[in-house]
């Protein structure tokens, strides 16, 4: 039956049967894992509710139809919505479809922006959609204009990400317009606050309008009407679009903002889809421009920082370190549980725990004195310090409760595989033989010199293992070498301020650049707080020769009032500093090799960075940075000139230099690509 159907309809059924083969051959020909080419385009936005730039909205719920199945990445931290939302919205995807809620009440005659930057991929391959964004209103029109800029560390250009830098309308005046109406209390309060105190609407109210800040610290803040408005800036650490934390991180703008739009003609060059060298047209066409487009905020702290226990670690039986998360105004207080007649840690080394802190404060040392303490296999603690809580410090104690180290066993007592047994057994055998010590063995403490080569003026300081509880200035001994000769001279032995550990030494008259010095410590010179002296020691050292440095001259263009000059090494930390005089910051010791120069307008003159205050609307002592990396030489002169204004401040600072360098994307390598190039003829196929 089934063969009387074809031989029937076979008139019929073979132009089918030929359609069917080809479309087979089609796919066989590809021959990659997928049966055709991969799928390298990100997904396409075929609709959405309501439709880009739609007007007189009001539904809270937005939906965004593709193309493919689609999956989010990151989409809560990569979503921006203007104005901004005091209830965060709520977003999800299924299949093709995309779900935005919007839990706020949609404001009257208002243009909204969501932009989702690259959140969106298809579900297959990963192929994001780059800078997806929605804009529609509540009222009549859309507005359409944008505000652009870069957002900088104050104090060291660098890039700040993830900052909200927003607008508040002003009227003509440059008055911020009351808000609030009969009745409403609140409003009327915040109005009467704002009267006297026009920046405290940055504390008080969110942003009108915001945008976020991406990795290289740039900023669009879109759907912008026509006026004028305030800028302000703030590393929103609870995400609610104002500064009301007065820990966060701030920027202002000191002139009002006045968005406006131009036009210039540009030109596209459409290349081959299958031979990226082949071009297939010239695309010309009108671009809009929106201003300002340049604007350059200088972000920094009032000064309040965020104080708490970031980690607490016994380090080795003797010691134990709390890393707090900025500098402490004093030393915590230490107490064992249960045990309170030993008193908290002090600074002076009778103390059971003396409390060691580094030059910043943030990072503290306690060193256990008591054997008794640092014999136990846990210590039960209390730790009373200052905590920041809502902007404000207050009084905690934390109880702690630290398990004893293990102690690293040495390679050269690890134990050995299976091949050593012979010499293991040997070893042992020799150690049995051997004559017994009867005398205990003398554990000494250590010292170390932290400069073999000192900086012309500059003096040798060493440091020791731990605290001392004992030293004999007259068994130390400091000589220098005249030919073959060690001449004795008389010296000053200086403790360190911050670092008890840390010893500096005065020669007199002075040290000389070239010459040879050592220092010998006898034995038992000095004990520990462990009662652990220090064997006989000679500790050599020379201070540099003039001729080791590079000479550098810095005349310096664009400065006004005061300022200093830094070399800065590839870390960006300080090395030397100088102030500028008569336009010029002299160098003449300077370092060898890589160098990198930053100058600081010293308003006040103390010589340090001062930061801003948004009360008084003072904004922070401008840096510059030279654009260039200096290569210094030995006994080299170098003479640069420098107008600092001369280039735009967000390209000052070398990408090489900064510390915070944006995650570059790495180029996606083509598989269709790798696939044509293997099958030329399939190329030559799809190019005809």
């Amino acid at each position: 039956m089934f063969r009387h159907f074809l031989t029937k309809n076979r008139s019929k059924l073979a132009p089918l049967a030929v359609l069917s083969f080809a479309g087979l051959l089609g796919c066989a020909s590809i021959g990659s894992p997928g049966g055709g080419l991969y799928d390298e385009t990100p997904p396409v936005l075929v609709r959405s509710e309501p439709a880009e730039a739609a007007t007189s909205v009001n539904r809270q719920k937005i939906t965004m139809r593709f193309n493919e199945n689609i999956k989010l990445d990151n989409a809560n931290e990569k979503m921006t919505i203007s104005p901004p939302q005091v209830k965060a919205p709520t977003i999800s995807s299924n299949a093709k479809t995309l779900t935005i809620e919007l839990r706020d009440s949609l404001q009257a005659n208002t243009t909204y922006t969501i932009d989702l930057g690259d959140a969106v991929q298809d579900n297959n391959e990963g192929n994001p959609l780059e800078n997806l964004s929605l804009t529609f209103s509540t009222g009549d029109h859309i507005d359409t204009m944008k505000v652009m800029g870069t957002l900088l560390n104050a104090k060291d250009l660098e890039p700040i990400t993830g900052a909200f830098v927003g607008i508040y309308a002003v009227t003509e005046e440059g008055i911020f317009p009351a808000r609030g109406k009969e009745g409403d209390s609140l409003q009327l309060a915040i109005d009467s606050i704002v009267a006297l105190y026009p920046d405290s609407i940055f504390s008080l109210r969110l942003f009108e309008r915001a945008g976020k800040t991406d990795s290289y610290g740039r900023f669009t803040i879109s759907g912008v009407g026509p006026g004028k408005y305030r800028m302000y800036a703030v590393k929103d650490g609870n995400t609610n679009y104002m500064y009301d934390v007065n820990t966060e991180d701030i920027a202002f703008v000191d002139s009002l903002i006045i968005p406006s739009v131009g036009s210039h003609t540009a030109s596209d060059t459409i290349w081959n889809r299958f031979d990226s060298l082949k071009v297939d047209s010239i695309y010309v066409h009108e671009v809009t421009d929106y201003y300002p487009n340049d604007l350059c905020l200088r972000m920094f702290n009032e000064g309040h920082v965020i104080r708490y226990l970031d980690d607490m670690k016994w380090k080795d039986s003797t010691q134990i370190t709390l890393n707090f998360a900025a500098n402490m105004p004093e030393p915590p207080v230490i107490m064992l549980l249960d045990e309170e007649d030993r008193g908290p840690a002090r600074l002076d080394k009778d103390a059971w725990l003396i409390c060691e802190p580094n030059p910043t404060n943030d990072t503290l040392v306690y060193w256990l004195r008591d054997s008794v303490v640092y014999h136990r296999d846990t210590l039960h603690l209390t730790v009373t310090y200052p905590f920041t809580q809502n902007g404000i410090d207050i009084i905690r104690t934390d109880t702690m409760h630290l398990e004893k180290p293990e102690i690293n066993v040495p390679e050269d007592q690890q134990p050995e595989d299976k091949d050593d047994k012979k010499k293991k057994k040997r070893r042992k055998k020799d150690l049995e033989e051997a004559p017994k010590d009867t005398l205990p063995k003398t554990v000494f403490m250590s010292i170390k010199l932290l400069d073999s080569k000192i900086d012309v003026g500059k003096r040798p300081r060493f440091e020791t293992s731990a605290p001392l509880d004992s030293l004999n200035i007259a068994a130390l001994h400091l000589e220098q070498q005249k030919d073959t000769i060690w001449v004795p001279l008389e010296f000053e032995l200086v403790q360190d301020s911050l670092r008890m550990r840390r010893y500096t030494l005065h020669a007199k008259p002075h040290f000389s650049p070239g010459q040879n010095y050592r220092l010998i410590c006898d034995s038992a010179s000095m004990h520990d707080i462990y009662g652990h002296p220090v064997d006989s020691t000679a500790m050599s050292f020379s201070e540099k020769k003039s001729d080791e440095y590079a000479h550098l001259l810095v005349n310096v263009q664009g400065v006004e009032g005061e300022a200093f000059v830094q070399l800065l090494n590839e870390k960006d930390n300080p090395m030397q500093q100088a102030s500028v005089k008569n336009g010029q910051a002299r160098f003449p010791q300077a370092p060898v090799g890589k160098c990198y120069v930053r100058l600081v307008e010293d308003r006040n003159g103390n010589g340090i960075f001062d930061v801003g205050s948004l009360d008084g609307r003072i904004q922070p002592e401008n840096v510059f940075y030279l654009p260039k990396m200096l290569e210094m030489r030995e006994n080299w002169d170098y003479s640069e000139t420098w107008n600092v204004r001369a280039t735009e401040l967000d390209k000052q600072k070398l990408d090489e230099l900064k510390q915070n360098k944006p995650k570059e994307k790495k180029e996606k390598k083509s598989k269709n690509e790798e696939y044509l190039e293997k099958h030329p003829n399939l190329r030559k196929k799809l190019n005809k």
